[in-house]
């Protein structure tokens, strides 16, 4: 029974292990592609759900994850540096948090960057990655505070 829990497993590992490159998750061209609002854009942002049914939206996403080392490993691959960082939360889909270091890391010559949560077990997991970085210097948003 042993052979075959521990055989069941390393398949699973096996086949669950991501395939780092820069183009993780290639985007497919869309005819309409939606536009991201812009800070200081006042369009109305569509709603996903239905206000009167007082629920939060949510995306279940599958984001890759391994030992902390290996993905800086990756990152080292694209030369990509970490610019900041700082302490955050992301939730799984029952709605657990998870509590980890926030790091963005980007390689400010080719445009490249990746978002990583690390977690105190030393697992981290990307959370976002693109390419076009560049610093924003435009207006800020308008939270609709009142002068």
């Amino acid at each position: 029974m042993k052979k075959i829990l521990s055989l069941a497993t390393l398949i699973l590992l096996v086949c669950s292990q991501p395939s780092f490159a820069n183009d993780w998750f290639k985007q497919q061209p869309s005819e309409s592609q939606p536009t991201v609002p812009k800070p200081g854009d006042n369009k109305p942002i569509p709603k996903t759900v239905d206000p009167q049914l007082r629920q939060s939206p949510a995306l279940m996403l599958r984001q890759p994850c391994d030992r902390a080392e290996l993905m800086f490993e990756t990152l080292k691959k694209y030369k990509e540096h970490l610019l900041f960082m700082g302490e955050g939360m992301t939730f799984g889909i029952q709605g657990n948090p998870y509590n980890g270091a926030m790091m963005f890391f980007t390689n400010q010559d080719t445009g490249s960057w990746t978002v990583l949560q690390v977690y105190a077990d030393g697992m981290a997991c990307m959370i976002f990655n693109g390419k076009k970085f560049k610093p924003y210097g435009g207006d800020q948003p308008d939270y609709g505070e009142k002068q």
